[in-house]
């Protein structure tokens, strides 16, 4: 999923980020290699060991990779380009059959920002991402790379590495880009052209890893960091008031509260501000609310329409507006914490700063769907079942309109995030690799994930109608 930001949202980004496309370029500071300390992050959002028997299986894992990657690398020599979603646009790949009363299958709309696209390496994944009607941004686990709607440039590289950990966290606001790397604060105000560093708010290294950030205006700013070693677990949020040059630990740290099935904080702390001092904690499965700027918090209990059935599963990001308005999504099924598990999502709205949620909407969800929440009115569900479609609302979910998706759909979608309800990117990844057999193991096999496929960024300014890959 991609439902929230980590951001507010901003009526002039896109010539921002023209601004910072034209003055940005391939060469910028690199931080140093002093960065390399700072703890351990699990590669792409895992949860950390917590047992010497997980640390066996660790081991094994190890094993099965160095298979595994002989396994991957064959398959992808034999796949060939034809399993690739990279091999060619989706533009071109064979409509999906339609009934005697749809509309015809069109060609995609020529407004999409050309067919040119991020060069992803292998193993280059994209951690953030937010598309704007003519551009848009990606972080990966090494790099910024902006769009004005013509082609991309790189605005930050990390000297970490790719499969650094932890990864970098980033948030860009109207004027300025902030970015953690490690244990570096680098900011920037100039669209990318020069970068000044600072130490970032734990600046040494700790099993505390920062994992969200939001500026609400151009001088504050808060940090989440989270305990990621499993034990004694809870939030650290830090605070700046004067552009990150310092920082505090808030007053009210946030301990860990168990949620669906016993579950705890597991990395994924985000926070949404929509002032300096009304904000949202959330770890997926708990939302927290702050009307001091963190000194204190509160758990806030949404609201359950009685139509909805099931145990709350997980809630999203707040995704917030300049006036003071917010919207979350909750999940709610019969099996919570059960990846692909059919259940109901409710849409909450709040429009006084958190006081008091309403839910909006309830919709479906076979277990696959994916959202996209533009602003507290203009949401994106997506459900990749074939035949694939589309629900939008404008309105706060008063009203949806659904849209059938005109190709074959691409295997492995993943996020979306959408500007408004036209304009839109995807991530989706290639096939997964096989499952190695180990010698003498009959009836076993080992799944390696060190080698996650390669990924591919498509866009759509249709509503969803018809997409296109990015290509370089």
């Amino acid at each position: 999923m991609n439902e929230h930001r980590d951001r507010r949202v901003q009526a002039d980004e896109d010539a921002l980020l023209r601004r910072w496309y034209a003055v940005s370029s391939g060469s910028r500071p690199i931080p140093s290699a002093e960065l390399l300390a700072g703890g351990e992050r699990a590669h792409r959002g895992r949860r950390p060991f917590r047992n010497l028997a997980m640390a066996a299986v660790a081991i094994v894992a190890i094993l099965a990779g160095i298979a595994g990657a002989g396994a991957w690398v064959s398959f992808r020599a034999a796949a060939g380009p034809s399993n690739s979603p990279g091999a060619t646009s989706l533009a071109s790949i064979t409509p999906s059959p339609v009934s005697s009363n749809s509309t015809p299958p069109q060609s995609p709309s020529p407004s999409v920002p050309g067919s040119f696209g991020p060069a992803l390496a292998d193993h280059e994944y994209v951690d953030q991402m937010h598309r704007t009607a003519t551009g848009g941004w990606l972080l990966t686990g090494s790099r910024l790379l902006v769009t004005d709607g013509s082609s991309w440039r790189t605005c930050w590289t990390s000297s970490n590495g790719n499969l650094a950990a932890p990864y970098p966290v980033a948030f860009l606001g109207d004027e300025t880009i902030w970015l953690i790397d490690g244990l570096t604060l680098w900011t920037s105000t100039d669209g990318c052209a020069s970068w000044t560093q600072s130490a970032a708010p734990i600046a040494y290294a700790s099993p505390f890893v920062a994992t969200g950030m939001a500026f609400p205006d151009q001088s504050t700013g808060y940090v989440a960091y989270a305990y990621l070693t499993g034990t004694n677990q809870q939030a650290q949020i830090y605070r700046t008031a004067d552009d990150g040059q310092h920082w505090r630990v808030t007053a009210g740290t946030v301990k860990a509260v168990a949620g669906p099935n016993g579950s705890i904080f597991d990395g994924n702390l985000t926070v949404a501000f929509v002032d300096a001092d009304h904000g949202w904690l959330t770890d997926t499965h708990t939302l927290w609310t702050t009307a001091d700027g963190g000194d204190t918090w509160t758990r806030t209990a949404l609201p359950v329409p009685g139509s909805v059935h099931g145990q709350l599963d997980f809630i999203t990001t707040p995704v917030v507006g300049t006036d003071g308005s917010a919207v979350v999504v909750a999940k709610y099924d019969a099996t919570p914490g059960m990846d692909g598990a059919p259940g109901q999502r409710v849409f909450y709205r709040t429009v006084d700063h958190g006081a008091h949620w309403t839910a909006s909407s309830v919709v479906a969800d076979p277990g696959t769907l994916e959202i996209s929440l533009a602003d507290p009115t203009t949401w994106v569900v997506l459900d990749p079942s074939e035949p694939a479609s589309l629900q939008t609302t404008t309105d706060a979910g008063a009203t949806w309109q659904t849209i059938a998706v005109r190709e074959l759909w691409p295997y492995n979608s993943g996020p979306i995030d959408f500007a408004d309800s036209l304009h839109g990117w995807m991530v989706v990844s290639e096939p997964e690799p096989p499952c190695p057999q180990p010698s003498g193991m009959p009836g076993f096999v080992i799944c390696d994930y060190a080698y996650a496929p390669p990924q591919h960024l498509v866009a759509t300014d249709d509503g969803g109608a018809t997409w296109v890959e990015l290509k370089p």
